[in-house]
């Protein structure tokens, strides 16, 4: 068998026979989806039973220096000389259409924000000083075309965000040095599991904490998006911000300070405790370069065969067996499970190795592996896999609240047992489950996952 490291050298060679296979022309841009109209939660199975995940007993000095990174910088490296926050309790509007679409789940979202951050925090009628507005699909990613959601210090109006959007975003929030208002912007077309995962990335951004830190594996503010709900540590960070001892205004110094002060009382556990696991940040800006690049809307797919080649050799050497060395192998899984499924079943083999090590095997980075490695089993036709996995994987996928992934598991589960016994009444039951979990998900009559061989 291969190993991942004789993978890795011909990838190049991979990326080479896909520009022979299929010469791809300048990439133009697909037709833009229309506004879906989400279904109902399906009632089994529960989601959400192992929220909030995740750790806090670190030291609280490493807690409370990664306290200052998360509110004072910025992705992309600006950074903010003041802690903002909101000093009043937080309204939230939703506007534009499909925005009551996802009322029901912000409200439960809420919920979880008060009681396990303290966050005064509610829905509610005008006025507002959080507003979340759906706006225009097409006009969205012509403006952003990077972008899945944004947010924007102040009211700010749709037509005003355009006319110059840097302004708005990062210039304007590195500049401000208080929070009276914030806004969301969400396109009105993106599927259902976008909109609700916006709101789960945003809202907590807008609050205050603005930063996404590759490699703070236990963290739903990690740009690899495993954790999609606030994590104990997420929770801890924003009870940290709203503390009544915090306030608008503290530098870096005195917001470290503070922020050890109170952890010294509101996190007990973390005196004496083990040191946060090293975020390595510097000398790796390359790597983020070509990780974003590998799944963004004009990548080829030789194109990302190259890239996620390239971002391998860079962390090979300069952060082996790190929380980014575990994100970049289980991306080249997902790169070569569709032209290479039995490589990519060695990839992600690897990737199990190395995110176990960093994060633990009860990470839900595990079950995501394994999920992986499902649609690979399932393109080279090994179904008895692809069903145990199914079994395995969907208590855990439940728990931790990751409602498409779990479509993708229920749709890969509906073909193994097609295949295998379409007849059964079991083949049957799992139609209906991964058509009920997919109208939820992505929208009725679409998919979750594609993980039929090419034809």
């Amino acid at each position: 068998m291969l190993s991942y490291r004789k993978i890795l050298l011909i990838l190049p060679l991979l990326a080479a026979a896909c520009m022979q296979a299929e010469p791809t022309p300048a990439p133009q841009r697909a037709p833009q989806p229309q506004p879906v109209q989400p279904a109902a939660l399906p009632g089994f199975p529960h989601l959400g039973t192992a929220l909030p995940a995740g750790h806090t007993s670190y030291d609280n000095g490493d807690l409370a220096r990664l306290f200052t990174v998360m509110s004072h910088e910025m992705e992309g490296g600006a950074r903010r000389a003041h802690l903002t926050r909101f000093e009043t309790p937080v309204s939230i509007g939703l506007e534009g259409p499909g925005a009551e679409d996802v009322g029901e789940f912000l409200d439960r979202y809420l919920a979880q924000l008060r009681e396990n951050a303290g966050i005064r925090i509610s829905r509610g009628p005008a006025p507002n000083n959080l507003h979340v507005r759906f706006v225009d699909g097409e006009r969205f990613e012509n403006t952003l075309p990077a972008a899945v959601c944004v947010i924007a210090p102040g009211n700010v109006a749709w037509d005003d965000f355009v006319r110059d959007p840097l302004k708005s975003t990062t210039r304007a929030l590195a500049r401000s040095r208080r929070i009276d208002a914030m806004t969301i912007f969400i396109p009105d077309n993106v599927r259902p599991h976008e909109a609700r995962n916006c709101l789960l990335e945003e809202v907590p951004q807008a609050l205050g904490l603005t930063n996404d830190l590759y490699g703070l594996g236990m963290s739903s503010f990690n740009d690899d998006a495993a954790h999609l709900w606030p994590t104990k540590l997420d929770y801890l960070m924003l009870r940290l911000l709203y503390a009544g001892a915090m306030e608008t205004g503290l530098d870096r110094r005195e917001t470290e300070l503070r922020a050890r002060s109170i952890l010294e009382g509101i996190n007990p556990q973390g005196r004496a405790a083990p040191p946060l696991p090293r975020l390595r940040r510097a000398t790796l800006d390359r790597w983020s370069q070509l990780i974003g690049r590998v799944f963004s809307r004009e990548s080829t797919e030789s194109g990302r065969m190259t890239d996620i080649g390239k971002a391998l050799v860079l962390i090979e050497a300069k952060a082996p067996n790190s929380p980014q060395h575990c994100h970049t192998l289980v991306t080249a899984g997902r790169v070569l499970s569709r032209p290479a499924p039995e490589r990519a079943l060695v990839m992600l083999d690897a990737a199990a190795r190395v995110c176990d090590a960093a994060h633990g095997p009860s990470d839900i980075r595990h079950a995501r592996i394994r999920l992986e490695a499902a649609c690979a089993s399932l393109r080279l036709g090994r179904y008895a896999a692809v069903i145990a996995d199914a079994e395995a994987l969907w208590p855990v996928l439940a728990a931790h609240g990751q409602d498409e992934r779990l479509a993708a598991l229920y749709s890969m589960q509906s073909d193994a047992l097609d295949a295998t016994e379409p007849d059964s009444s079991r083949a049957a039951a799992a139609r209906e489950l991964a058509d009920d979990w997919n109208a939820y998900a992505v929208g009725p009559g679409r998919r979750a996952a594609n993980c039929k061989p090419r034809t």
